[in-house]
């Protein structure tokens, strides 16, 4: 078979075996992720006896950038959407791209057709663009508890 693919007048490029088993891989990852998030809520495993307690919320009494996450993604893959959005609206908005994410990699690994799309949203010039995103996302998640926090102790 060709590198290239003619559909539609249009040149398709075909990935390489090795992107499409590193899309396939990425996949299984976000996937399993949430298998073990869904597994969490349904209560066959204790994800607190392998992690413990936030040591930032005990020694600081505040909660931490990552409070809640748990919480609110085993909401998001319990389908229950809305409430991963109040618990920690950060988590839910990754759980979000995370399952984007995962579709655009079995997509990429299935048929193997390069996407352009993708090739400009992760271009070395949009990649500073996309880490402040996420780290805006983060703190703003972060000031969402912060102020719940303080409401309910206050």
């Amino acid at each position: 078979m060709s590198k290239e693919q003619n559909t539609n007048n249009k040149k398709l490029q075909k990935l390489s075996l090795k992107l499409r088993l590193i899309a396939a891989g990425l996949f299984l990852v976000i996937t399993a992720g949430f298998a073990l998030l869904w597994a969490s809520e349904c209560e066959f495993i204790d994800l607190a006896y392998w992690f413990g307690d936030c040591g930032f919320q005990q020694r600081f009494d505040l909660p931490c950038p990552g409070c809640g996450w748990t919480h609110s993604a085993q909401a998001f893959v319990t389908g229950h959407f809305l409430s991963a959005f109040i618990i920690q609206p950060a988590a839910a908005f990754f759980c979000v791209v995370l399952s984007l994410a995962a579709i655009f990699a079995l997509h990429l690994a299935v048929f193997g057709i390069d996407s352009r799309l993708l090739r400009r949203i992760f271009s070395s010039k949009n990649a500073a663009v996309l880490l402040v995103s996420a780290c805006v996302v983060v703190l703003a998640g972060w000031l969402v508890n912060l102020i719940r926090t303080t409401l309910e102790n206050g």
